[in-house]
């Protein structure tokens, strides 16, 4: 498959208790970020981004956690404004702190591969070793790149016990401590198990982190984020190099166009 363009783009935090107050602007999330997630600041941004102590209390909770569901940081923008007694929206926030953060490598990125949303601080350096080397050993990195080699691979999710003979069979591994590596993985937020909790797939952090890696793995037709190739979350067309799509985002379409595909207009089975 060819070259992907790149994709669009959870623990509660301490607080006081967030007032009674309309959502709106903190729902109104992606009016000022473009396709790809980029950082574009709009026409009424053109002379200088606001960056102020609230600013840096939410990128303080983006250090602390990594990824936020985006039900999580509504309430965390609430809260910041609460204590600042200022009205900002979700949008602007991300946008302000992208402007500061961009010049050293991170981005916050946000992405939604299984029906919920999440916003992810990530990692924008080429050399993929940095992602890991602080937080891991050598040969911890190397079982995690067999396990990324044939995530990219296979182009699907992969099974536990299949990830385990990995370990042993490539580096020696008693399966017990690939166990224990795997649940590592997971509990860092780089894993996850599908839907049906029939396959272990990447996390939406480790999807925004690897991207550069991850040639190969479609995006949805329709969202057009990366959609890693799930039975029990995506659906594909019937027809060879045609639609791709998350479970979540077929359901809305084939509601409102009868089961058709968005590319061909083949009937589909859902």
């Amino acid at each position: 498959m060819s070259r992907r363009s790149q994709p669009q783009y959870n623990s509660q935090p301490q607080r006081t208790q967030p007032p009674s107050q309309s959502r709106n602007n903190n729902n109104n999330n992606n009016n000022n970020i473009n396709n790809n997630n980029r950082y574009e600041p709009t026409d009424d941004n053109d002379d200088e981004i606001e960056y102020d102590s609230q600013h840096r209390l939410l990128l303080d909770q983006f250090t602390k956690r990594r990824v936020i569901s985006t039900e999580t940081l509504n309430k965390l923008v609430t809260t910041v404004n609460r204590i600042s007694e200022v009205n900002i929206s979700l949008d602007n926030y991300i946008n302000s702190l992208n402007s500061r953060i961009i010049e050293v490598g991170l981005q916050i990125k946000s992405l939604n591969t299984d029906g919920t949303n999440d916003y992810i601080l990530t990692n924008l350096k080429p050399d993929e070793c940095a992602r890991f080397a602080t937080h891991y050993t050598g040969d911890e990195l190397k079982f995690f790149k067999l396990i990324l080699k044939m995530f990219i691979e296979s182009r699907v999710g992969l099974k536990k016990n299949d990830i385990l003979a990995l370990g042993r069979d490539e580096l020696k591994m008693k399966l017990a401590d690939a166990d224990n590596l795997f649940r590592k993985f997971a509990e860092d937020g780089w894993l996850r198990l599908s839907a049906s909790k029939s396959f272990t797939t990447l996390s939406n952090r480790a999807l925004l982190d690897m991207e550069p890696l991850l040639d190969g793995i479609p995006n949805c037709t329709l969202c057009h984020s990366i959609c890693v190739l799930l039975e029990d979350e995506s659906v594909q067309c019937p027809n060879e190099d045609c639609a791709v799509m998350h479970s979540h985002c077929a359901e809305g379409w084939f509601k409102a166009n009868k089961n058709k595909c968005p590319t061909c207009s083949t009937r589909m089975e859902f």
